[in-house]
């Protein structure tokens, strides 16, 4: 396990499209009553490398072991701010290890690779989690209505 991790875009991978459309369904959609067929058309349209909607993966051999996409917006309030990193999960059984944090860190890095080819020197994220996005250098923002709730806003100066 963990052997021969790489990060591509999902783009040059498409076989990929419905594992990781499940991921992020079961992660943030199921409960809300999306059918995972809205996600899995979703993510087929997350499939770009010159502009946003762009999905990454992150690869063990064949094996996926997370994801994230860089979007146009990913919070109504604040459709001044783009673009946004999305949908960043990792499976939990590659979680709390050495070599997930350096493959963690190299995905975010390709992302922000990517995001600076489109023309940007920002990127964005919203959260619940606090102090992850910190120890990857993200900047917090300010919190942000969002359902009913609030939720944490980041900012990645690229």
């Amino acid at each position: 396990m963990m052997k021969n991790l790489k990060v591509v875009n999902l783009a040059d991978y498409p076989q990929y499209i419905e594992e990781v459309s499940t991921l992020v369904w079961k992660e943030w959609n199921e409960q809300n009553g999306i059918p995972l067929s809205e996600i899995i058309y979703r993510t087929k349209n997350c499939i770009r490398k010159d502009r946003a909607a762009q999905t990454w993966i992150l690869l063990d051999g064949d094996t996926l072991v997370g994801t994230t996409s860089i979007w146009n917006n990913d919070l109504n309030g604040r459709q001044d701010l783009t673009p946004w990193i999305a949908c960043l999960y990792i499976k939990p059984e590659y979680r709390r290890t050495k070599l997930v944090w350096k493959h963690m860190t190299d995905l975010q890095t390709t992302i922000m690779s990517a995001i600076k080819k489109l023309g940007y020197d920002k990127a964005y994220c919203i959260t619940d989690h606090i102090g992850l996005y910190e120890k990857l250098g993200w900047e917090f923002l300010e919190m942000a209505p969002l359902k009913g709730k609030t939720t944490r806003v980041y900012e990645f100066s690229i």
